[in-house]
């Protein structure tokens, strides 16, 4: 991370209709260390899928195509640089992905969001386009804006740093190939000044919002206002942070859908479940590491014992996988004095992050697979509970054979699908798990 980071580490210590394929209803690795259990070595295809590599994205700046020269941020808080005033999702830096792949552009961004403090500071990411010979619709291209799953703390592991470049994005070509406009926040803090409040909803989804709003403003991208966003595993999480926050935020978005695959939605019911995975501690420490970066009253040092430490220092140097690997073996019990789930501040701050994660929003898909040991089926059943009691229009799609990593590809024709619906311009109605439920029991 930035100096700032480790200036204050001794301090703060710092997860339907009927289908194919389904039933209706992230980690980053450094280089350095051999993955050897099963779970891992999922990780790490998954790591590789995604784009999760360290070292820096490579370009050209040479001011044609949307580049800029990079724009200097400010002076640092202690949550990142805060900047003069001016436009949330305004670009404040942009440089030319080159080579990008066949038929699409791509651009690595650093453009203003809003931290919690109070302060609008940068965020980097991503954004793709079409070629510019491909017809720009009226109204402009429709965007898709992507929350991703768990990299790390350190700049190296975000995934516009990943090498080699754009490999982060892959998943997502498909989506530009078939005329949309992708925004890839790293979220902030990760490839930006600041610390990374992992795990911590409403600054993840406002910068899925800004991401969006940053593509728009990227003339040469075509982008118009309307939106789908999606996001998996933490940018689950994230996504519907944003859908929640999204008619208050940014009005002016016209956010046609929400696509949530194993979304990290409801915080403390999965901590409860991973606890127990054997690199479960891992994810319980990046989420008490998330709540002291927004709340500096919290002083991780206290609650940590020397295994704790241990771990806290591999998740602030390396990335996630390098965590989760660290971890396996260790328990609650061993990594900390007491249990965060059930002792304060830990405890309110991780259900806070449901309540703004599961709220009424924009129709939503939600995505799982049955096989999924990380983000279970039975937390995101009580999600989409969650969701339809709250008004939102739920499909949920369940996947028998899909783990965590593999509900990706098993989900993504459905999910294209669902996007292009969302974007018609009249689109048809979306199936509702609530509508059925509520028809069933009465």
């Amino acid at each position: 991370m930035r100096s700032a980071r480790s200036a204050r580490s001794a301090r703060s210590g710092r997860p339907t209709r009927p289908a194919a394929g389904a039933t209706p209803v992230g980690a980053h690795r450094c280089p350095s260390h051999p993955v050897r259990t099963p779970l891992l070595m999922v990780l790490l295809l998954l790591g590789l899928l995604l784009g999760l590599l360290p070292l820096a994205a490579c370009g050209k700046r040479d001011g044609n195509d949307g580049s800029s020269p990079a724009i200097s941020a400010g002076g640092p808080d202690e949550r990142g640089a805060s900047l003069p005033p001016g436009t949330r999702g305004e670009i404040l830096s942009s440089q030319v992905v080159a080579p990008a792949p066949t038929g699409i552009r791509a651009w690595r961004v650093m453009y203003r969001s809003h931290a919690t403090s109070g302060v609008d500071i940068p965020v980097s990411g991503i954004i793709l386009a079409p070629e510019e010979n491909v017809p720009v619709p009226p109204g402009g291209r429709r965007i898709v804006a992507f929350g991703h799953g768990t990299t790390g703390l350190k700049d190296a592991c975000a995934p516009s740093a990943a090498r080699p470049a754009l490999i982060a994005a892959a998943s997502t070509f498909p989506l530009v190939r078939a005329g949309y406009v992708v925004a890839l926040t790293d979220y902030p803090g990760l490839g930006s000044p600041g610390e990374h409040a992992i795990y911590v909803a409403e600054p993840e989804g406002r910068a899925v919002l800004d991401a969006a709003r940053a593509a728009a403003a990227l003339k040469a991208t075509g982008a118009g206002r309307d939106v789908v966003l999606w996001g998996y595993s933490q940018g689950g999480q994230a996504v519907l942070a944003a859908g929640a926050i999204a008619a208050a935020y940014a009005p002016e978005l016209r956010i046609r859908g929400v696509v949530a695959t194993a979304p990290l939605a409801d915080l403390p019911a999965s901590l409860a479940t991973l606890q127990h995975n054997a690199d479960g501690v891992a994810y319980v420490l990046l989420a008490m590491i998330g709540l002291s970066v927004e709340d500096r009253t919290i002083n991780l040092d206290r609650v940590l014992t020397p295994t704790g430490r241990r771990l806290l220092s591999i998740a602030r140097d390396r990335c996630a996988t390098d965590l989760i690997r660290a971890s396996i073996g260790t328990s609650v019990s061993t990594a900390f004095t007491v249990n965060p789930l059930d002792h304060q501040p830990f405890a309110a701050g991780f259900a806070r992050q449901r309540e703004v994660a599961l709220r009424k929003m924009a129709p939503t898909l939600v995505l799982q697979g049955d096989l999924d040991l990380v983000i279970r089926r039975p937390v995101t059943d009580s999600v989409v509970t969650g969701l339809c009691r709250k008004g939102t229009t739920v499909d949920y799609r369940r996947y028998p054979d899909a783990d965590h990593g593999t509900v990706l590809g098993a989900s993504m024709a459905e999910l294209t699908a669902w996007v292009a619906q969302r974007f018609a311009p009249h689109p048809p109605p979306v199936t509702d798990i609530c509508e059925m439920r509520a028809a069933r029991f009465g």
